[in-house]
């Protein structure tokens, strides 16, 4: 997935799914470098390559604060 695409999600709660990853992840995306994208989640920090990303879902309005 372009990281260009990802950038519209920063700062924002999503459900990111992965390749290989019948689960994905959620999080706040935090900020987008390179192929690497930053998501932090119950004081939990993930990177997660960019090229692995296969949807990302922004997550209901409750869900962004």
């Amino acid at each position: 997935m372009p990281t260009e695409i990802i950038k519209e999600f920063v700062g924002k709660n999503c459900s990111i799914t992965i390749w290989n990853n019948a689960f994905g992840e959620e999080g706040k995306i935090v900020t987008v470098e390179g192929n690497w994208v930053k998501v932090e989640y119950k004081n939990k920090v993930k990177l997660i390559n960019g090229d692995m990303i296969q949807q990302i879902e922004l997550l209901p309005e409750k869900h962004q604060k």
